[in-house]
């Protein structure tokens, strides 16, 4: 930690050193351009010699007393009384200094002709140089404060989306393990293959859906396997279609979100029909959008179909992942849910 605070010392040091640098070399060229006799490197230096020595013991004094002490004790705490006085204190008292001991060090360093001493114009100076690094000094404050503002909330947004999708894989492992549960009891044949989709399934979640965007391709079989687990689960019963249409397989999605809806079709509507149960499932996607579509049928006796946490896990995840980048339609019509989805790509 210490080296890191010397680094960073040592690096403000080196900006200061190079932005002084530059602004006296811009000063200097700016006399030597506006002078009218002819360029030598004889009076480059003395104009050298006469800014550096002005900005290092006029200029710099003031300015880093401004916004090292003045400014963060005073202004940023608020403090504007005591900040104005001392303010007019240091733009009065160092304004005489400077329009007093310009005209001398001009005269008996570099041999400049004698100069009348005006410390009005010393005060003007001040006042110019102590609202522009007053102006300067707080756009950087600013500046800074709006990055840490930015990063805080990128922060929470991360930390948000990874317990929303936390809170999807054990919700659905729950569900896959209490069909594998049910098809043990009844010694199916069926329960290699189970075993088998559902390896794959974890693999899935556990490690590619680690990524922020996984390829649609993956995620789609990712939705065949979980429905064929469905159908041994439910013994072919009732009508499960699944329509595909994917231009492109490699683009990315956020991982997780499709599989909701799916989840959310058996839970609330699939799983509780004795008879007559459907789910058609509609995935299509085009260069910029996927369209997904979904509708169910629920029994009657069941009308809590609203979704639950999943449904409104995903709501969350879709605004902090596609905000204003999505349009999603959730409809209940009798005993028939229907939800439709269209993610910008």
């Amino acid at each position: 930690m210490k080296i890191q605070t010397l680094d960073t010392r040592k690096k403000n040091i080196l900006i200061h050193v190079l932005v002084l640098f530059t602004i006296i070399l811009i000063v200097v060229f700016s006399f030597v351009i506006s002078d009218k006799n002819p360029f030598t490197l004889s009076s480059l230096t003395t104009y050298f010699l006469q800014v550096t020595t002005s900005f290092l013991l006029l200029i710099a004094p003031p300015v880093y007393f401004n916004i090292y002490w003045i400014i963060p004790r005073y202004l940023v705490k608020k403090r504007y009384f005591i900040y104005i006085v001392l303010l007019l204190i240091t733009i009065i008292g160092w304004g005489y200094i400077i329009g007093y001991s310009e005209p001398l060090m001009d005269q008996y360093w570099f041999n400049q002709p004698d100069q009348e001493m005006a410390p009005e114009s010393g005060i003007t100076g001040m006042i110019v140089i102590i609202l522009v690094s007053t102006l300067l000094n707080l756009s950087y404050r600013w500046f800074i404060q709006l990055s840490k503002i930015n990063q805080i909330e990128n922060d929470r947004l991360h930390l948000e989306l990874s317990l929303l999708k936390n809170q999807i894989n054990p919700h659905f492992f729950f569900n896959t393990l209490n069909n594998l549960y049910a098809l043990s009891l009844e010694k199916s044949d069926k329960t290699p293959s189970l075993i088998l989709k559902l390896s794959e399934i974890m693999r899935y979640t556990i490690y590619d859906c680690k990524e922020p965007r996984v390829s649609i391709g993956g995620e789609v079989t990712y939705l065949e396997n979980f429905i064929e687990l469905q159908k041994m689960r439910h013994h072919n019963r009732g009508i499960i279609t699944f329509e595909k249409k994917i231009d492109d397989a490699s683009k990315q999605i956020a991982p997780m979100i499709l599989i909701v809806f799916l989840e959310n079709a058996f839970k609330h509507g699939f799983d509780h029909m004795e008879k007559n149960a459907f789910i058609n499932f509609k995935l299509q996607t085009t260069e910029k959008i996927l369209h997904l579509h979904i509708e169910n049928n629920f029994s009657d006796t069941e009308n809590e179909n609203d979704g639950g946490i999943g449904l409104e896990n995903v709501k969350r995840r879709l605004s902090l992942i596609y905000p204003n980048a999505h349009e999603l339609k959730i409809d209940k019509m009798d005993t028939v849910f229907t939800i439709d989805l269209k993610l910008n790509l």
